[in-house]
């Protein structure tokens, strides 16, 4: 407006000084959530900053984008405050004998001074606040040894008490984890019918039958003749030779259809825990093709629906193993 004097200088050096904080805070910013940002990708970019030297702390990523940001700010500021300290000295020797000159040169100076203060304070702030913020560098990481987890629920312990729909009682126990070697380990299940449930069928197997091809289950519960108890469930998985027939679900007198609940006088399950053997005979065949591991495998695999479905086994081994 006429007859006003707009002094324009304050809030240019307002606009400077407010220009060089913005960048400190930036790239304090910068600095401190690098760690978080490498930490939350893998994107690899071009971390190179015209005019600057690659940080020596950072292998690439936004940690280095960071790094030499930082570098890179440092040395504009630097140029922007010698120039304003600079232009802030001719003008106080050209204002010689004008004080209100002389001080407007020397808040221009001030200003600039402040704004480098601030650029190389923020290295020193969080070197005070936390060292680590000031290294961009991710810790190595140690790869995560899984051969020694156990199945959820597992524990140690023997298997089965009582037979359910399709298994009985376990003899030798053990805890629920598939063991090194043998038939029940995951290198033999899993090129199986069992496939990628191999671990878990292993788990059940070693609770079952302790990777025992000829182990027998509860010899309390199934009278044999003469009174000789002899055990219901047989093999790796103790199928229950009083409640299957072999292969699971055959049709009785089919061709290689053994019926071995006709061996039977009834089928030994969890509410019914007594029977009694009749056919000898047939008890033996049942037992012989049991105890083959491939065979009592395959009968498993039909059984669990491929080791999905553990619904038949007792309920202390679906404990044990979690399934």
């Amino acid at each position: 407006m006429p007859g006003t004097i707009m002094n324009t200088s304050g809030r240019n050096k307002n606009i400077i000084s407010s220009g060089i904080l913005f960048g400190f805070l930036m790239s304090l910013a910068g600095m401190a959530a690098a760690p978080a940002v490498l930490a939350q990708t893998q994107i690899t970019i071009s971390t190179s900053v015209p005019g600057t030297v690659v940080a020596a702390t950072v292998n690439g990523g936004p940690g280095a984008f960071v790094a030499n940001f930082y570098q890179f700010a440092l040395m504009i500021g630097g140029v922007l405050a010698f120039g304003v300290i600079v232009y802030g000295g001719v003008k106080y020797m050209a204002s010689v004998g004008n004080p209100s000159g002389q001080g407007d040169a020397k808040e221009w100076i001030e200003a600039a001074l402040l704004g480098l203060l601030l650029l190389v304070g923020a290295y020193f702030i969080l070197s005070v606040v936390n060292p680590q913020l000031l290294n961009l560098n991710l810790p190595a990481l140690t790869p995560v040894d899984l051969s020694g987890i156990t199945i959820p629920g597992s524990g140690p312990g023997g298997g089965g008490s009582g037979g359910g729909v399709g298994i009985g009682g376990s003899s030798g126990g053990g805890v629920c984890t598939a063991p090194a070697s043998g038939p029940c380990s995951v290198a033999s299940l899993q090129n199986t019918c069992m496939g990628s449930n191999a671990a878990i069928a292993g788990g059940v197997c070693m609770t079952e039958s302790s990777n025992n091809v000829a182990a027998g289950g509860d010899l309390s519960n199934t009278v044999g003749p003469n009174g000789k108890p002899l055990p219901a469930s047989v093999g790796l998985f103790q199928i229950n030779l009083s409640a299957n027939t072999i292969p699971y679900n055959c049709t009785p007198g089919s061709s290689g259809c053994l019926n071995c609940p006709a061996a039977f006088t009834n089928p030994y399950t969890g509410s019914n825990p007594h029977t009694a053997i009749k056919n000898m005979n047939l008890y033996n065949q049942c037992v012989a093709a049991a105890e083959n591991p491939s065979t009592n495998i395959q009968q498993a695999c039909a059984m669990s629906k491929n080791g999905t479905n553990w619904a038949q086994w007792g309920p202390s081994t679906r404990q044990k193993c979690g399934v």
